[in-house]
């Protein structure tokens, strides 16, 4: 009897040691996601150097952050209509970023895809010129984040 409760209690004690093994294999990380939406005035350079106001543009992204053991991840995904300082659209941009540094090893891997469309694609962006980010409800946000990748997803 008493040989039974000890192969009972090893093989509790040995199950325990193994979850906790494999819960201390998880990455330990942190992982950020921002989703979106705002008006910002676009700049170009003039001839002398000088950065001056050529219109604006709204923007719709998600911006992912991931630290752990091993890596450092960022991505960044985005779709951005820019319009003129009259308010006329001219083009819109969108974008996959994404950027890994290694903690261990002296080496980093970077990869970006963008193309160009001709019709306006942000959403939930008011038209007012507030120049601050939107304040967005989840639903919006779970729009926005399936509408990005949406139109990133297929390169």
């Amino acid at each position: 009897m008493l040989l039974k409760n000890i192969r009972q209690t090893g093989s509790w004690l040995c199950i325990l040691w193994i979850v906790l093994a494999l819960c201390s294999c998880r990455n330990g990380g942190e992982r950020v996601e921002h989703i979106e939406a705002f008006i910002v005035e676009d700049m170009m350079i003039t001839a002398e150097g000088l950065y001056v106001p050529s219109g604006y543009k709204k923007v719709n992204s998600i911006t992912n952050h991931e630290d752990n053991q091993g890596a450092t991840l960022s991505r960044v995904r985005a779709i951005e209509d820019y319009y003129d300082s009259e308010g006329k659209f001219m083009k819109t941009r969108v974008y996959d970023q994404s950027h890994k540094r290694w903690k261990n090893i002296p080496n980093e891997d970077s990869s970006s895809q963008e193309k160009e469309l001709e019709k306006p694609l942000t959403i939930h962006i008011p038209d007012d010129h507030g120049w601050k980010p939107a304040q967005l409800t989840d639903q919006q946000k779970d729009e926005i984040k399936a509408h990005v990748i949406k139109h990133t997803q297929k390169w």
